[in-house]
C-alpha cells in the first residue's frame, strides 16, 4: 500500500532511501514526495494524492513530520487543546511543540500513521492510529532503525536481517493470517494500535507506549431501546464525517448488511448524490442479486457488476501477494482484480469493514460475554497461537473479549483487504468511528447478540433497504435475523460446502475456489509452484505440500483442501519474490 518510509542511523542513508523509494513505487500513478535526508535520518512518502496531505514532510521548528492517511475531527481536537491547525500535520506538529501529543492522539478519530523526527534532540517517533488500521512496520537491530508502510521498504535497506519468523508459517497455514506484531521476518514488526514508538538515535534505544487504552471506554446505563437510537445517530454521524459530496466517493456493495447500511446512510444524508457502486461475484450469486435490489431503490446511483471466472482470478493475485507483503491469503483477495477499472469511477471507498463484528456481535457465539479476554478464551479462539496475541497487556483491560479479536483477527486478516485496495482506492471505515466503537463497548453484550441491536437499528432508521431485502448470509431480511440468524447462517454455509464438494455451483457464494483450482492450467501451475525440491516453504516444514494437499484435492472431488493449497501458494509466491531482493 502507499505510505511512509525511512531509515535512521544507516551508514548509507541516501542510497538506502533511494532503494526504499524504488521498493514502494509500485505503480506509475503513485506520487513520490521529496526525499528528505540529513546526517542521521532519511525519509519520505509515496501516495496516490486522493486523501490526506498533498505533500510531505511538514515542518515546525526542528520537527519534521511524514503522515499517510487522514483524521475526521481535526478542528474539534484543535479547539479542545487550544491549538491552531488547518490540517492533521499542523495539528500533530502543534501538539508536539506544546507537549500535548499524547493528549491529541488520544482524541483523534482517523485512519493514519506518522513518523515525527526532531533533528535537535535526535529522536524519532512512529505513530499508529487508535485501532492500528493504517499499518506501519518497523525494524531495529545492530544500530539501524527503519520503518515503512510496507515490509518491502524495510527489506530494501542494505544489511537488514531477513531471518524468517519461526512462528509465521504454521500460524498462516492454520489460521490464514499472522498474529499480533508478527510478520514473515523475525526482526520486522507491525506497530501496535494506539502506539507511539520513540527511537533515540544517540543511545540506539527504543521505547513504546499506548496513548489510549480500551479501559478508557466506560460502561453506560442505556436501555436497549435507548441504545438502538444512540447507535442510529452515531452511525449516521460516522458516515457523515467520512463523506464529502464533492469527492469521488463510492461503495463496494455486497449482499451483506454493512455496505448496505453505509449506502442507506449516504442516501439518508445526501438523497440527490449521484454515486457509483460496484459488486463482484459469479453470475447470479446472492451478492449481485441482493446488491441489484438495493440499488433499484435509489434513483441516482450507477451500479457496475464484475464477474469472476476460472480464467481471470489467479494470475492478477500474484502481484497482489507482493503488494500485501505475503500477509493476505490469496483466497481472500476477492475483487482486487477489478480495482484499476473501478478506480476510474471512484477515488474513495466507504468500507463496511467489520460492521457485523462490531455492531452485530459476530464473534459473540464463540466467546464468553461481558468479561475480559483470558488465556483460556484466547486459546479457544486462536488455538496454539494464543500466546502471540498479547492478551495480558493492560491495553485490553475491559470487560469484553472482542477488543483483542478486533486487534488481532480483524486487524491481521480483514484489514488486508483494505491494504490490497489502497494502491487504487483509499478507504474510509465508518464502523471504526471512535464514538461508535465507544458506544458498542459501553453496553451489555446481550444487546448485540445474534444481530439483535444491529437489525433493530437498521429497520428503524433505514426501512427502505432492510425491511424486505434479504441478507446474503441467511437469505432472510433483517426483520428475522435476530430470531434465526445463527441457524440460517450455519445451514447456508453447510449447503455451500456440500455443493462445492460435489461439483455443483452455488449461488450463495460469490466464488468457487475448490472447483477453480481443479482447472487444468491452474492445477499445473500449483503443482510446479509447490514442488518441494525447488520450494522456499521447505525452510519451515518437511512436508511435500503437493503430495499432502494439492494432489488429494485434484484427485478427489469430495475433498476440499483449497484453503491449504492457496495459503501455501501465497507463502511460496511471496518468499520466492523476497529471494530476488539483492
Amino acid at each position: 500500500m502507499p505510505g511512509i518510509y525511512g531509515v535512521a542511523n544507516s551508514k548509507n542513508a541516501k542510497a538506502n532511501l533511494d532503494k526504499m523509494a524504488d521498493a514502494m513505487y509500485l505503480y506509475d500513478h503513485f506520487i513520490q514526495d521529496s526525499l528528505f535526508h540529513d546526517d542521521h535520518v532519511g525519509a519520505s512518502r509515496v501516495h496516490t494524492g486522493q486523501v490526506g496531505e498533498a505533500a510531505t514532510p511538514a515542518r515546525h521548528g526542528n520537527n519534521v513530520l511524514w503522515i499517510e492517511g487522514e483524521a475526521y475531527n481535526v478542528s474539534g481536537v484543535a479547539d479542545e487543546l487550544g491549538l491552531e491547525a488547518t490540517s492533521l500535520s499542523n495539528l500533530l506538529l502543534a501538539a508536539e511543540t506544546s507537549q500535548q501529543l499524547d493528549k491529541c492522539l488520544n482524541r483523534l478519530d482517523g485512519y493514519f500513521c506518522a513518523a515525527l523526527y526532531n533533528a535537535e534532540t535526535r529522536k524519532l517517533k512512529l505513530i499508529s492510529d487508535r485501532f492500528g488500521m493504517r499499518l506501519l512496520y518497523w525494524y531495529h537491530k545492530n544500530g539501524v532503525f527503519a520503518w515503512g508502510s510496507e515490509v518491502k521498504a524495510i527489506l530494501a535497506v542494505e544489511g537488514v536481517d531477513k531471518e524468517l519468523d519461526p512462528t509465521s508459517y504454521d500460524c498462516f497455514m492454520d489460521l490464514g493470517y499472522l498474529m499480533g506484531e508478527h510478520t514473515w521476518f523475525e526482526h520486522i514488526k507491525l506497530i501496535k494500535p494506539a502506539t507511539a514508538i520513540e527511537y533515540d538515535l544517540a543511545t540506539d534505544t527504543v521505547n513504546q507506549h499506548h496513548y489510549w487504552k480500551w479501559s478508557e471506554t466506560k460502561p453506560s446505563n442505556l436501555t436497549f431501546d435507548e441504545a438502538v437510537d444512540e447507535l442510529g445517530k452515531r452511525f449516521i454521524e460516522a458516515v457523515r464525517r467520512r463523506f464529502d459530496p464533492s469527492e469521488r466517493i463510492g461503495i463496494s456493495l455486497s449482499g451483506g448488511l454493512d455496505s448496505r447500511a453505509i449506502f442507506a446512510a449516504v442516501d439518508h444524508l445526501y438523497p440527490d448524490y449521484k454515486g457509483y457502486a460496484y459488486t463482484f461475484g459469479i453470475p447470479s450469486c446472492d451478492d449481485i442479486t441482493i446488491a441489484e435490489q438495493v440499488i433499484s431503490r435509489s434513483k441516482n446511483w450507477q451500479h457496475e457488476k464484475f464477474y469472476f471466472s476460472s480464467d481471470n482470478w489467479f494470475e492478477p493475485r500474484k502481484e497482489k501477494i507482493w503488494n500485501t507483503d505475503g500477509m493476505q491469503d490469496m483466497m481472500h483477495m476477492h475483487g482486487s482484480e477489478f480495482l484499476p477499472e473501478v478506480s476510474q469511477h471512484m477515488a474513495v471507498n466507504l468500507n463496511g469493514y467489520c460492521g457485523d463484528a462490531i455492531i452485530g456481535g459476530g464473534f459473540l457465539s464463540r466467546v464468553p460475554w461481558n468479561q475480559r479476554i483470558t488465556a483460556a478464551t484466547a486459546k479457544s479462539f486462536y488455538g496454539r497461537y494464543a500466546g502471540l496475541t498479547d492478551i495480558d497487556s493492560e491495553f485490553y483491560n475491559i470487560n469484553y473479549v472482542e477488543p483483542n479479536l478486533h486487534m488481532n483477527r480483524v486487524r491481521r486478516f480483514t484489514a488486508y483487504g483494505s491494504v490490497n485496495a489502497l494502491p487504487w482506492l483509499d478507504q474510509r471505515k465508518p464502523f471504526f468511528d471512535n464514538n461508535l466503537v465507544e458506544l458498542i463497548f459501553s453496553i451489555p453484550d446481550e444487546y448485540r447478540a445474534n444481530n439483535r441491536l444491529y437489525s433493530v437499528m437498521l429497520q428503524k432508521y433505514f426501512p427502505k433497504y432492510f425491511r424486505d431485502i434479504p441478507w446474503q448470509q441467511t437469505g432472510k431480511p433483517a426483520a428475522v435475523i435476530r430470531k434465526h440468524g445463527i441457524l440460517h447462517r450455519a445451514v447456508r454455509k453447510g449447503l455451500r460446502i456440500i455443493k462445492s464438494r460435489i461439483g455443483i455451483k452455488s449461488t450463495i457464494s460469490y466464488t468457487d475456489y475448490p472447483i477453480w483450482i481443479r482447472d487444468k492450467s491452474i492445477a499445473n501451475q500449483l503443482i510446479s509452484l509447490l514442488n518441494y525440491e525447488t520450494s522456499e516453504y521447505k525452510k519451515f516444514t518437511n512436508d511435500d505440500l503437493v503430495k499432502k494437499w494439492v494432489q488429494p484435492h485434484l484427485n478427489n472431488n469430495i475433498l476440499d483442501y483449497s484453503r491449504k493449497v492457496l495459503r501455501a501458494s501465497t507463502i511460496e509466491i511471496y518468499l520466492k519474490r523476497v529471494k530476488e531482493i539483492k
